[in-house]
């Protein structure tokens, strides 16, 4: 429900200050990309333990943020994302303790629990915007991601040359921890708190509690189509430099800048399309685009066998990506009710996170397996066939939001 108890300027404070918060949560998350890798082999991990680690970042995400969506809904947005905020500042710092395989596995794991916080900012998007502009505010939301997705493996890079390779990765997790610790500032003297709704009673039925959310109409099925794309783009995303090294003949620059162009494409269409197209095709038609852009997208990618043609195929998943996220979004706020925003998205991330381990897992085998292309491939035909399961399924309507 909307927050119309709120000033303009307030709303704007708040949507600036959750913008922010997921800038933040991923920018912290690339920091690390730079160094992680070194660092791990310097205290003698193996390569399934550095994959082990990435993948129990996404693992603490995956249990987590349910429960922070939860509290949000309990205790209000504001006190919860700033908790989140100086614990994930705090793990950070542990990171530098992490002398042995086993120990930054489980940092990477609590680190991953404590970012679970990030699945609030869609409940206050949620809370900020109308039955018109939800999907708008999402996407403008998940430009916070791809600005991090951008800017994060940059600054962890800078940060990395200042000192000797003996202390990159401490000091990239002390401007990691810096990072948090302003987010939380600034979320403090920024924003309002947007739930103005009580949260009903707990009890069984309680459509708060898992089980009853996941049987309202249309929530179920947009969970699963939410894993179902961050597994393929995890897929993609996970091979995407090994693909660019062994097929493209990229260096770690032009890998860098590959990078970064598809964080610029998503984030320029998540401010400026997003919002039209939800208007002219509603949720389920965006979804219907954004699911069949990517899948072209990876198909082309996989073709490719110089910059041209990836570049291409680059475009259409970034454009695609950049859509599929707020229509997901907004299916799920129709779906939950109002006294259950913050769950019913947190469990959204929790498939995303799900979806960020499995996919580079199974793109790992594929890839060397069946060749450079086959995650890719394989991602497109998921995708595909999920777009000809999708008339099977029932849907959330935009009608039936509140």
């Amino acid at each position: 429900m909307t927050d119309t108890s709120l000033a303009p300027a307030s709303r704007s404070r708040a949507l600036f200050a959750i913008i922010l918060v997921n800038f933040v949560s991923l920018a912290g998350f690339g920091l690390m990309f730079p160094v992680f890798a070194i660092y791990s082999r310097q205290i003698g991990a193996s390569g399934m333990e550095i994959a082990g680690a990435v993948a129990a970042f996404s693992l603490g995400q995956f249990l987590s943020s349910p429960f922070w969506g939860r509290w949000s809904d309990r205790f209000g947005r504001r006190p919860v994302m700033i908790a989140g905020l100086v614990t994930g500042a705090l793990v950070y710092v542990l990171h530098i303790f992490a002398l042995s395989p086993l120990t930054l596995l489980a940092a990477r794991f609590v680190s991953g629990l404590a970012t679970g916080s990030f699945s609030i900012t869609f409940a206050v998007a949620s809370d900020l915007s109308t039955r018109d502009n939800r999907t708008h505010v999402m996407g403008m939301v998940s430009a916070g991601f791809s600005l991090g997705f951008i800017f994060g493996p940059a600054i962890g890079g800078v940060t990395a040359s200042l000192t000797g390779q003996d202390h990159a990765f401490a000091l990239v997790c002390v401007v990691g921890a810096a990072l948090g610790l302003v987010a939380a500032l600034l979320t403090w003297w920024l924003m309002p708190e947007t739930r103005t709704q009580a949260p009903a009673p707990h009890d069984a039925s309680s459509p708060v509690d898992g089980g009853p959310l996941l049987r309202r109409p249309g929530f179920l099925a947009a969970i699963v189509i939410a894993l179902v794309v961050s597994a393929a783009f995890a897929q993609m995303e996970s091979i995407l430099g090994l693909f660019a090294d062994d097929v493209l003949d990229l260096d770690p620059l032009g890998i860098g800048l590959m990078f970064g162009a598809m964080g610029t494409v998503t984030t320029l269409t998540q401010f400026t399309v997003t919002g039209r197209v939800a208007s002219r095709f509603g949720e389920t038609g965006m979804l219907y685009l954004s699911l069949a852009i990517i899948a072209v997208g990876l198909a082309v990618l996989g073709l490719a066998d110089g910059l041209a043609l990836a570049g291409l195929g680059l475009l259409f998943t970034s454009t695609g990506f950049a859509l599929v996220n707020p229509a997901v979004s907004g299916l799920v706020s129709m779906a939950s009710p109002p006294q259950a925003q913050g769950a019913g998205l947190g469990v959204m991330q929790s498939a995303n996170a799900l979806g960020r381990v499995v996919g580079p897992l199974a793109a790992g085998p594929l890839y060397d397996l069946q060749g450079e292309a086959a995650p890719l491939f394989w991602g497109s035909g998921l995708l595909l066939a999920t777009l000809l399961a999708m008339p099977l399924v029932r849907l959330p309507a935009r009608e039936a939001r509140r």
